[in-house]
């Protein structure tokens, strides 16, 4: 009778430590998964400011050669 037991005991043992595994798997799957997402975010922040860098630029570009010219006599160019 008391083989059961340790058969018994042997089985649930098993069974938690399969539950570990999967359990552990699954968090390292979305740990990856968070951990990609948030170099995505990172790289198209980038790129966004970027964007609004050259947007910016080509809104305060001169318009005519005469605004160039005394941009570059002010210095500011």
């Amino acid at each position: 009778m008391s083989q059961y037991v340790y058969i018994g005991g042997g089985v649930i043992a098993l069974a938690f430590v399969a539950w570990l595994i999967w359990f552990s798997y699954r968090a390292g799957k979305n740990n990856a998964s968070v951990t990609t997402a948030q170099a995505a975010t990172d790289s198209a922040t980038a790129i966004t400011t970027k964007a609004e860098a050259m947007a910016q630029a080509q809104a305060d570009k001169p318009d005519s050669e005469s605004a160039v010219l005394a941009r570059l006599d002010e210095g500011s160019a």
